[in-house]
């Protein structure tokens, strides 16, 4: 049996080389994005165990993208981490579509275990929202 597979969707590139080396380094398998577009095709391709996602992406934000997986009956059960620094502007819809959101910036330990928890399956239905408030954050 392969890697867990987790899909990064990030724009600013030293953050995502950030999460691709803590995730690469605690076991998983990654692929990062820069933008919604061909998001959701990686998403059928890859089917990740989690979906990191920003939701300030560039032309079009990372909810289009919630909207879209949550929508497709071959992606809707799949896990969504938004990953925000304004994650007040979630609409309560779209955030209860998220497994969870993590609001910038995120604690590394508190971030890892959220992904351990949405790779195995364990995360509550209902949305959590973290805080990273701690150290060693992103």
């Amino acid at each position: 049996m392969g890697r867990a597979h987790v899909l990064v969707v990030e724009d600013e590139p030293d953050i995502a080389n950030v999460l691709t080396d803590l995730l690469s380094t605690s076991g998983y398998e990654v692929t990062t994005t820069d933008s919604v577009f061909g998001a959701a095709a990686l998403v059928r391709q890859l089917n990740p165990c989690a979906i990191l996602l920003d939701l300030g992406l560039p032309f079009r934000p990372g909810t289009t993208l919630l909207a879209e997986l949550k929508e497709d009956p071959r992606t809707a059960d799949g896990p969504v981490l938004i990953i925000s620094a304004l994650p007040e502007t979630l609409t309560e819809e779209r955030r209860a579509q998220a497994t969870a959101v993590l609001t910038k910036p995120v604690d590394l330990t508190t971030l890892l275990d959220a992904i351990q928890r949405a790779c195995e399956g364990s995360v509550q239905a209902e949305s959590q929202v973290i805080s990273g408030h701690g150290s060693g954050g992103l």
